[in-house]
C-alpha cells in the first residue's frame, strides 16, 4: 500500500510539471458566481481557461481544448444544450471531462440535468462535495442549497467506490478529508483550510485545478490526487498569513502560483484505504 501511494505521488509530481510545461487549455462551462475565481485559479497554476457558455459555440470551442469542465452551477435549458454539444465533442475527440454536480439533490431540475449528462456521455471525473456525492448515490437530504449538510455518518469510502464503478469514472467527495476512488482503490487526501468555507467558489476552483492536470491526458486518478493536494496545500499556506476571508482569497491565488511538483510529492497527505 505504501508503494502504491509513493507511485501516485511520484506520478503526481511528474504530471504537475507536465501541466506547467504544456499549459493546457481548459474549457469551462460553469456558473457565473464562480467564473472569475476559476479563471484566476487556472491561470495561477499555469494553465489557460476559456469559457464558452452557449450552444452556438460550445462544441467548436471544446474541440480546441485539452480538458472540459462541466459545472452545473446555475442550470438552464440553454446551458444544458451547451453542455451536451461540448460533451459530445469531447467524447468524440477523447478529451477528458470533469463533471461537478453542484447542488445535486437540491432540486428536481438539477438532478435531471446531471442524470441526463451522466446517461448520455462518458466522463473522466465526477467531483462533488460529500452531500452531492451522497445524493448522487440515492441518499436524499444531504444538500442544503448547494452546500453539503454536516454530520454525514454514512461511509463515503464505500459510496465513492460504488459510484466509480457505476459511472466508470474517478469519483471525488470533497471535504476536510477528500475521498477518491477509481472503482478499485480508495484514497484520501487531508489538509486544506476551514477558511475555504468562507469564500465563494472554493469547490469550483478545485475542479478547475484538477481539470488542468487532466489536460495532460494521462491517468485521471493521479491527476485528481495531484490537483487536490495542490489546492489543499495552497489553502493551508494561505491561511497562515491571512487575517480574514478577503486576504485569504488573495493569498490563495498567490500560493497556487507557487506550488511545484516537489510540493506534491513531499507534502501530499495521502492514504490508501484498499
Amino acid at each position: 500500500m505504501e508503494d502504491r501511494v509513493k507511485f501516485i505521488l511520484s506520478e503526481g509530481k511528474r504530471l504537475w510539471y507536465k501541466m506547467k510545461e504544456i499549459r493546457p487549455l481548459i474549457h469551462h462551462i460553469t456558473n457565473f458566481v464562480a467564473m472569475p475565481e476559476q479563471a484566476h485559479a487556472t491561470l495561477a497554476i499555469g494553465a489557460s481557461p476559456v469559457m464558452a457558455l452557449y450552444p452556438e459555440e460550445s462544441g467548436d470551442m471544446c474541440s480546441m481544448a485539452d480538458a472540459l469542465l462541466i459545472n452545473i452551477g446555475i442550470p438552464s435549458t440553454e446551458f444544458l444544450s451547451a453542455m451536451r454539444k461540448a460533451m459530445e465533442t469531447a467524447n468524440k475527440r477523447n478529451i477528458p471531462i470533469l463533471l461537478d454536480p453542484v447542488g445535486y439533490g437540491a432540486t428536481p431540475y438539477r438532478n435531471y440535468v446531471v442524470d441526463t449528462l451522466l446517461k448520455e456521455y462518458n466522463v473522466s471525473v465526477i467531483k462533488g462535495n460529500s452531500g452531492e456525492i451522497m445524493a448522487l448515490a440515492g441518499n436524499s437530504g444531504m444538500v442544503r442549497g448547494v452546500d453539503a449538510v454536516d454530520n454525514i455518518d454514512l461511509d463515503l469510502k464505500k459510496i465513492v467506490r460504488i459510484l466509480a464503478n457505476k459511472f466508470n469514472a474517478i469519483v471525488i467527495a470533497t471535504g476536510e478529508e477528500d475521498i477518491i476512488s477509481d472503482g478499485k482503490d480508495v484514497l484520501s487526501v487531508k489538509g486544506g483550510s476551514k477558511m475555504l468555507r468562507n469564500i465563494t467558489g472554493s469547490g469550483c476552483m478545485a475542479g478547475s485545478i484538477i481539470s488542468a492536470v487532466l489536460g495532460t491526458r494521462e491517468d485521471p486518478l493521479v491527476a485528481s490526487v495531484a490537483g487536490l493536494i495542490a489546492f489543499k496545500l495552497s489553502a493551508k499556506r494561505a491561511e497562515e498569513n491571512s487575517r480574514g476571508p478577503g486576504s485569504f482569497r488573495l493569498r490563495l491565488f498567490d500560493e497556487l502560483s507557487l506550488i511545484d511538483g516537489e510540493d506534491i510529492i513531499k507534502e501530499g497527505d495521502v492514504k490508501l484505504w484498499t
